[in-house]
């Protein structure tokens, strides 16, 4: 009797303390789920996705904190529908409560409800359209949204330009017409107005008719909504078709806009909120960091996912693992100093930040200079 005791306090006693060999810090890995582009026509925001959660997985589990992460990611292939099956595996199968993404406004406005229904905490990174505002208490975003944007960029573009009349070249998904919308009261108060509005697939690769219905405009200001790798094709083509005009872009960033622009990108003015230029230590580490594993500059979307990764670490570290608790915890952010700048979290779980103009010139992305 007392020796089937002692062997099975033996036994436990060897359990314990292979559990504590195979988990020496104590700690708990949480599974936070990833939904991001990582092919169709916006795999470079996929491929920042990736690089930034890399760098946020390494530096949360070599710490010393009670958690540890599991990233899963999924691929939303830019497109709405995709997105709204890979966020149900992602709760369904995988289980998980915290998710980083989808990318893109039509990708967010599809998932966003199915999110909020469930009472999963959703942390946007790239989309800006002004209606995820009103998706429902689970849903945040860490990038600035097109309410704050809009209007600052519509009083600065109506300062630049040429003539009286601005028009667009734009994606048909859900950010185009309610950044208009907020634009154009603005762009009209300075004494400017709209013109043609041309609308294009998101998988679209050729612009010229669009080019050409515009050129009979005898265009002088084209406000462009539209990826870095379209946005190469169509500057290329616009100056094949001779249309010389001053352009402008939303907020967005990408190695293909230099590299296959042929210079044509030169002078292209937007609105952003990440300085990567900045002196805050933490900035100045994670662009060190990224710059010396994946050898390019991390744009806005790799500074936002690796600040979302690290605000819902750091409020499950605090917190617990409580979704209730998580939630309160990110709507009290207040001047938090992340990567993509210093921030706070209103009560719609929008992210304010300062936003700023920048342009390309001798080939790099630099802060706009009068």
């Amino acid at each position: 009797m007392f020796k089937t005791i002692k062997i099975i306090i033996a036994l436990i006693v060897i359990a314990i303390i292979l559990f504590i060999i195979s988990k020496p810090d104590g700690s708990q890995k949480i599974k936070i789920g990833v939904i991001a582009p990582l092919t169709g026509a916006r795999a470079d925001a996929g491929e920042y996705t990736k690089n930034a959660l890399e760098l946020a997985e390494k530096k949360i589990n070599k710490s010393n904190s009670k958690y540890k992460v599991d990233f899963i990611i999924e691929d939303s292939r830019y497109e709405a529908q995709t997105a709204v099956s890979a966020l149900r595996k992602l709760i369904d199968f995988d289980k998980v409560n915290f998710i980083i993404g989808p990318y893109g406004s039509s990708e967010v406005m599809a998932a966003g409800p199915i999110a909020e229904k469930s009472k999963v905490l959703m942390l946007v990174t790239g989309a800006q359209s002004p209606d995820i505002t009103n998706l429902g208490d689970y849903i945040f975003r860490i990038i600035h949204n097109s309410d704050q944007e809009a209007p600052i960029f519509a009083k600065f573009v109506s300062s630049k330009m040429k003539s009286n009349t601005l028009h667009f070249l734009a994606l048909n998904t859900a950010i185009t017409d309610p950044y208009i919308k907020l634009f154009k009261p603005v762009l009209e108060s300075q004494g400017k107005q709209v013109g043609l509005i041309e609308k294009f697939d998101p998988k679209a690769n050729d612009f010229r008719a669009e080019l050409t219905k515009l050129k009979k405009q005898e265009p002088t200001d084209i406000f462009l909504i539209i990826t870095p790798k379209q946005g190469a094709v169509l500057l290329k083509q616009a100056r094949d078709i001779g249309v010389k005009a001053q352009f402008y872009n939303i907020g967005v960033e990408g190695p293909e806009l230099l590299t296959q622009s042929n210079g044509t990108s030169e002078g292209l003015l937007y609105p952003y909120s990440y300085d990567n230029a900045s002196s805050e230590e933490s900035v100045r580490e994670f662009y060190n960091s990224y710059m010396s594993i994946f050898g390019s500059e991390p744009d806005t979307i790799a500074a936002n996912v690796y600040d979302a990764a690290q605000l819902i670490h750091l409020c499950i570290e605090n917190v617990g693992l409580n979704v209730g608790s998580v939630k309160k915890c990110l709507y009290d952010t207040k001047d938090y100093h992340g990567v993509g700048g210093t921030f706070s979290i209103d009560s719609n779980g929008d992210t304010l930040k300062e936003i700023f103009i920048k342009t390309i010139k001798d080939g790099k992305f630099v802060r706009y200079e009068k």
